[in-house]
């Protein structure tokens, strides 16, 4: 890039004012939200999807049921399982401890209101094995394993990541015509500029580059200022907040160059090709 150009694209970016910072500020939005909607999915399936991660499997049991005899069988059939029994009592006291505002309601109702619980936790591929199990049992009311709700939440995060992604799109889309608009003006108010500069010969290619440049420029800059200002964002919540991987800000910043460069690409249709 040689001089003339360096001076023209300086000069642009003067020019362009608050059209420039709406487009840079709208791109930097669209980036922050594409950041923190790819966050959210890799913390979910670090988290709560994790294939490695054992299953879990709850039994509700009826009232008065006994219930050392179904923990003896299921430490009998499934040895490597780690089973637990929570009491009625221990099963009042967790949710008094969920929702503390309830506890004089909780502490009126009598034992048998609140059930005996057990809870197995198994290699995910035993969890159909240990939930057939239960449920054959006479003493097991409800059993269920954590699988079942994980391809529920899989589910839900499939439909919300698309979601969220249209609105990325979308944004990315209003940022592009907001460059387009910027260098368009640019372009009709330096008409007679071009037109002159074509009489002496520049190139076509001297004389269209700084647009390109400038509203790649809009793209960088709010694609960088996204990206920081999500992880400057996770830094003051939590500073054990998970952060952003290198490459996948790469490759926001450089999505967001790229629109703003197609943006001014379009923009430049309003340059005519001769003077």
């Amino acid at each position: 890039m040689n001089r003339h150009t360096v001076r023209e694209v300086a000069r642009q970016l003067r020019e362009s004012g608050g059209r420039g910072v709406v487009a840079v500020a709208l791109i930097a939005v669209a980036a922050a939200w594409a950041g923190a909607l790819l966050l959210a999915r890799s913390a979910v399936e670090q988290r709560l999807l994790r294939r490695d991660s054992p299953a879990v499997a709850v039994a509700s049991l009826a009232a008065g049921a006994p219930s050392a005899g179904l923990v003896d069988a299921l430490r009998a059939r499934f040895p490597a399982a780690r089973v637990r029994l929570r009491e009625p009592d221990a099963t009042r006291a967790e949710l008094i401890g969920w929702f503390p505002e309830l506890a004089g309601f909780f502490e009126r109702l009598d034992e048998a209101s609140f059930p005996a619980l057990v809870e197995v936790e198994v290699e995910p591929g035993q969890a159909d094995g240990v939930i057939g199990f239960l449920r054959a049992r006479p003493e097991v009311v409800l059993a269920e394993s954590s699988l079942a709700w994980q391809g529920d939440l899989e589910r839900t995060l499939r439909r919300a990541t698309v979601g969220g992604l249209a609105i990325a799109l979308a944004l990315l889309l209003g940022c592009g015509a907001v460059v387009l608009l910027a260098v368009r003006l640019l372009v009709l108010e330096h008409a007679d500029e071009i037109t002159i500069m074509r009489l002496i010969g520049a190139r076509e290619r001297d004389i269209r580059l700084p647009y390109l440049v400038c509203g790649s420029l809009f793209g960088l800059v709010g694609g960088a200022a996204g990206v920081a200002a999500l992880a400057g964002g996770l830094a003051l919540v939590d500073t054990g907040a998970a952060t952003l991987p290198g490459p996948v800000a790469a490759v926001i910043v450089g999505v967001s160059t790229a629109v703003g460069a197609t943006g001014a690409a379009l923009g430049l249709a309003a340059l005519p090709r001769e003077p």
